[in-house]
C-alpha cells in the first residue's frame, strides 16, 4: 500500500509521527511505499527529513519542492499513487493506539461505495443506544455495526448530512478510484479541503456518488492527535495565515 505524506523541514516532528504510525498501524513498513513531498519551509533541511523517512520506510519516494505550496504538495503525492487504496498522512499527527490495517482495508473492500475511512481526532460520543447517531465534523453520523466487532464504522445519516464536510485530510485511508475522479478538477491555488467543499457542481457530482466513513465504535477514545507540531509552530518563525480562505502555504511571522 502507498502512504502519501505532505511535509516541511521539521525532522523531529516527523520522527514522532512516523514512529507512532509504524508502531500502531504500518507494522511491516517494508510492505509499503511512503510518498513524500517536502516543502522548503522550516529550520532543518531536506536531507534530515529524508533520513527520518527512510529510517521508518525503506521504500520512500521523495519530491523536494522548489517552492512551498500545500495544494501542489497534496496533488503531487496523490498523482504518484499506484495502490488500490492509500493512506494520506500529514507530517504532524500521532496515532495513539493500535489498529489492524486489515480492518480498515477490509471495510473498503466490502463496501465499494466507501470513498474513504477516516480516523477521528476526538472521542466518539456514546449516547447509550444500541445504534448511535452522533455528531462529528458538524454532521450527523450513524453507526454501522455491532459491539462484538472492532472493524465497524460511521456513515452520514441519509438526507441530513452536509456534503461539504464529508471529506477531510486528517489521517485517512482513501480509495484511489475516488481520487482519480477528483484530481482533474483540483487546482494549485486553493486549499485542498476547500476544493472538496466549495460549491463546484462538477466536484459535487463526484462527491454525491460516494459515502464517507469514520472508523470506530460508539464510546471509542480518539485515534489520532493533531498537536504533535504545536511546539514547533509556537517556536518557529513560520505561521499558518488565518484569513478564512484555507491554508495554502506557511508565512513568516
Amino acid at each position: 500500500m502507498d502512504i502519501t505524506m505532505t511535509a516541511v523541514r521539521r525532522p523531529e516532528v516527523i520522527e514522532k509521527t512516523l514512529k507512532s504510525f509504524t508502531e500502531n498501524l504500518f507494522t511491516t513498513p517494508d510492505d509499503h511505499t511512503l510518498i513524500v513531498n517536502i516543502d522548503p519551509i522550516g529550520e532543518g533541511n531536506d536531507k534530515e527529513v529524508i533520513n527520518v523517512c527512510r529510517k521508518y520506510f525503506p521504500n520512500t519516494f521523495i519530491h523536494q519542492a522548489k517552492e512551498p505550496s500545500f495544494p501542489k504538495a497534496v496533488k503531487w503525492t496523490w498523482e504518484q499513487v499506484e495502490s488500490k487504496f492509500f493512506f494520506h498522512l500529514e507530517d504532524d499527527w500521532i496515532l495513539q493506539r493500535p489498529i489492524f490495517l486489515s480492518d480498515l482495508t477490509g471495510l473498503l473492500i466490502k463496501h465499494e461505495n466507501l470513498a474513504c475511512m477516516r480516523l477521528y481526532k476526538e472521542d466518539i460520543p456514546f449516547n447509550g443506544a444500541m445504534y448511535d447517531t452522533v455528531k462529528m465534523f458538524g454532521c450527523n453520523y450513524e453507526w454501522n455495526g455491532t459491539r462484538s466487532f472492532t472493524n465497524t464504522y460511521f456513515t452520514p445519516v441519509a438526507g441530513s448530512n452536509n456534503w461539504k464536510n464529508q471529506f477531510g485530510l486528517n489521517p485517512v485511508l482513501i480509495r484511489k478510484k475516488f481520487i482519480d475522479e477528483a484530481l482533474p478538477l483540483m487546482v494549485d491555488d486553493k486549499n485542498p479541503e476547500k476544493q472538496f467543499r466549495e460549491n463546484n457542481p462538477v466536484m459535487r457530482n463526484i462527491l454525491n456518488k460516494w459515502t464517507f466513513a469514520i472508523y470506530g465504535i460508539p464510546g471509542d477514545s480518539r485515534y489520532v492527535w493533531g498537536k504533535n507540531g504545536l511546539h514547533w509552530r509556537q517556536q518557529s518563525e513560520f505561521k499558518k495565515p488565518r484569513d478564512g480562505s484555507g491554508f495554502t502555504t506557511w508565512a513568516r511571522r
